[in-house]
């Protein structure tokens, strides 16, 4: 058991929360979230953040961490989350870890280094500058031209992310989207048990669109409102996110909420596929179906069956 944790991956609404506390439930220990939507407080409904109900009396870390206008990186997730997993590692427990964001799933189970492109605060504030002089699509034209893999994966309102993509191409002469590439290397610090959950497309997307409507009747609409009151502006990262940037045009009068609905759910259909994408690329993921959701306990015994012969 030395050093063994378990990864839950997988798609939005596939079931993750579901099967992560039943698992720690079964294995008498904690969960440590990897969503980056999760960490913000006051963000509950549009990021479908668990409940205390929901948690089971199992302890949950990683949610509710720093305020929507707070920065907060992935090498400070990778350094949070692994003095977590240490302690429970030293109580004898396999810390359960669950989540959908792919990076910071990542950045515990490889050597991501975030330090071989070192920051230039000169160039920071030149196009900082550039930024507030000429805009955003000025600034992401730029990146654009020199880095189009990282602009695509990159939002243009992401206007931190846009800076330090064009940085580092200045530091290093490399594309921001070929050092990533370069940084993943197998980790030998944690023995991972990677677990995903999969759900044909027509459920999974059948699940999507319902959440979407519970979120909406459960006041996502009047959460963005008091956020955008209590001073957070629509431009931060934490307010670009799914279920955020929609209700915003929403609320700004841009859509009206047929239409609002609509897209909310189309671009979180198209959020799961990119989730999808990235899991299936990582050979070691032991995937289980969650098509059939009368069967969970089935599935949650197989699942835990599976890692008994991984311990």
């Amino acid at each position: 058991m030395i050093n063994k944790i378990i990864v839950i991956v997988g798609p939005t609404a596939v079931g993750k929360t579901h099967v992560s506390v039943e698992l720690a439930k079964k294995l008498n220990t904690e969960v440590i979230s990897a969503d980056s939507m999760q960490i913000y407080k006051g963000m509950d409904v549009g990021t479908a953040k668990i409940t205390e109900e929901e948690k089971c009396g199992i302890i949950h870390h990683m949610i509710d961490i720093v305020n929507p206008d707070e920065d907060y990186s992935v090498s400070e997730f990778k350094n949070d989350a692994e003095n977590i997993i240490d302690n429970l590692l030293i109580k004898n427990k396999i810390p359960v870890i669950t989540g959908g964001s792919g990076l910071y799933v990542n950045s515990l189970i490889y050597d991501l280094d975030f330090s071989n492109a070192k920051s230039n605060e000169k160039l920071r504030e030149y196009y900082t500058y550039y930024y507030k002089e000429h805009g955003e699509d000025a600034l992401y034209d730029k990146l654009m031209k020199i880095d189009p893999a990282s602009a695509e994966k990159i939002h243009k309102n992401n206007v931190k992310r846009v800076i330090r993509a064009l940085e580092v191409y200045d530091i290093t002469g490399k594309k921001f989207s070929d050092i990533n590439t370069d940084i993943r290397k197998e980790s030998n610090k944690y023995d991972c048990i990677l677990i995903g959950l999969s759900m044909e497309r027509k459920v999974l997307y059948e699940r999507i669109n319902q959440r979407v409507d519970e979120m909406l009747s459960n006041g996502l609409a009047e959460e963005v409102k008091t956020l955008i009151e209590n001073g957070y502006d629509k431009n931060l990262v934490s307010m670009r996110g799914i279920g955020y940037k929609e209700i915003i045009d929403y609320i700004e009068g841009n859509t009206d909420l047929e239409e609002t609905t609509y897209i909310l759910k189309r671009n979180t259909r198209r959020f799961a596929k990119r989730q999808y994408t990235w899991f299936l690329k990582d050979k070691k993921v032991k995937w289980f179906s969650m098509d059939n959701l009368d069967g969970i306990d089935n599935t949650i015994k197989n699942i835990l069956k599976y890692i008994s012969t991984q311990i």
